[in-house]
């Protein structure tokens, strides 16, 4: 709770103890809602790169790579893996590269793989099975 709090959270934090009954009543839905030890703080590494139509990068003043301090709880697939990465095709047809994970090594080794098949979908978006409706 002194943590959560600390981190400067709008939402503040306090210790409850509930039974059984009020969790099946009152408790979310799915997730890890019920957990056996306090969760643990980690800090998730991000990297990011846009490209444009025909493979330039776009998005080339601003910093590629960052982290963050998360809480294990935050979101179920935030903080679970070491390394996790796709592309996507925006609606402008610009298409970015995001890398994510807790492997700071990883992250940086796959973020080259991220950006090639990034520039690769922005040139051939058929290949990818972007080119209906764009």
């Amino acid at each position: 709770v002194e943590q959560w709090g600390g981190d400067g959270r709008d939402h503040s934090a306090e210790v409850e103890e509930w039974d059984r009954g009020k969790w099946e009543h009152d408790g979310p839905v799915g997730g890890r809602a019920v957990r056996d030890r306090m969760p643990d703080r980690r800090i998730v590494f991000h990297a990011h790169a846009l490209f444009a139509p025909g493979g330039e990068r776009l998005n080339t003043g601003v910093s590629e790579q960052w982290s963050v301090h998360a809480w294990e709880f935050e979101s179920d697939l935030y903080t679970d893996l070491p390394v996790r990465w796709h592309t996507t095709r925006r609606p402008g047809q610009e298409v970015e590269a995001q890398v994510r994970g807790t492997d700071k090594d990883a992250i940086a080794a796959v973020f080259a793989e991220a950006c090639a098949q990034a520039v690769d979908r922005a040139r051939d978006p058929s290949k990818y099975g972007d080119s209906d409706g764009w």
